[in-house]
């Protein structure tokens, strides 16, 4: 008797009051917790796409598309005439992913902005205005505006050019006509007359050789080039003191850099295209 009572004791199923199964979950919980720690969610839900900021930009305004889908929308011969330009290829891949944007995913975009664009402006809210602005272009007021440089505190104008493999920064300001190369004067430095000339020329066509004091620190290449950089340096400066002198130092051909280099030396030949004598026997 004795044996069968311990038996069914053991055999017994084991029930716990309901009042402490939360206490229960909670510490299962802790437990697993300390064993597998939490994973890192991406912010973005398009992580694992192929380009997920691309992805992402799509969605949201395909979402404001299936919002706004019942709203009605202008005619098509005045989608052509009131069709903003937006921005280009790579101005988008700027902020569509870079090297991974393909020009399919642009083209997907621009359907996308038309559509929206479409909708009547007269029913247009600030959700759909503040979206698609992201994806205007610039105008040329607009550029011209933001790439209008300023004087700094001491009066003096700071600019930077380049020609072949040489690079030089220039500080302008008005003054009696002193030139200082790598705190050298003008003629010590450049020895040739070509160089000097080209330095001054710049100033020789806004008439305004000896009213500024010139102070250039150049390096890479050799004296033409760098002559050549701090020439292009200092029709750059010359615009920030009078943005007016721009056509005339443009139609002098100062402000343009000159992209010439020499050309690289190719396999198999002497220098760039020079062909190893050609031998029958």
């Amino acid at each position: 008797m004795l044996i069968r009572r311990l038996l069914s004791d053991s055999y017994r199923p084991l029930v716990r009051p309901l009042s402490t199964l939360p206490a229960l979950r909670q510490q299962r919980q802790q437990q697993n917790a300390t064993e597998f720690p939490l994973r890192t969610i991406p912010k973005l839900a398009t992580f694992y796409s192929a380009n997920p900021v691309h992805e992402h930009r799509v969605n949201r305004l395909e979402s404001l598309l299936r919002r706004y889908v019942k709203l009605p929308t202008v005619s098509a011969t005045q989608q052509q005439e009131q069709r903003p330009a937006w921005i280009s290829f790579d101005e988008y891949a700027l902020l569509g992913g870079g090297s991974r944007l393909k020009p399919i995913q642009y083209q997907e975009l621009l359907s996308l902005l038309n559509k929206l664009h479409a909708i009547d402006p007269q029913l247009v809210n600030d959700e759909i205005k503040v979206e698609v602005a992201q994806y205007f272009k610039k105008t040329k007021i607009q550029s011209v505006q933001n790439s209008v440089k300023s004087l700094d505190e001491f009066g003096r104008s700071t600019a930077i050019g380049r020609r072949k493999t040489s690079v030089a920064k220039v500080q302008v300001v008005r003054g009696t006509g002193q030139i200082l190369v790598n705190n050298r004067q003008l003629n010590d430095y450049f020895v040739k007359l070509k160089d000097r000339e080209s330095i001054m020329y710049p100033l020789q066509v806004v008439d305004s050789v000896g009213k500024y004091n010139i102070f250039a620190t150049t390096s890479g290449g050799g004296p033409t080039g760098q002559a050549e950089a701090i020439m292009l340096a200092i029709a750059k400066s010359l615009i920030t003191f009078n943005p007016l002198l721009k056509p005339r130092l443009r139609k002098a051909g100062v402000i343009t850099r000159d992209y010439r280099h020499v050309e690289r030396k190719k396999p198999g030949k002497k220098k760039a295209r020079k062909m190893p004598t050609w031998v029958k026997r």
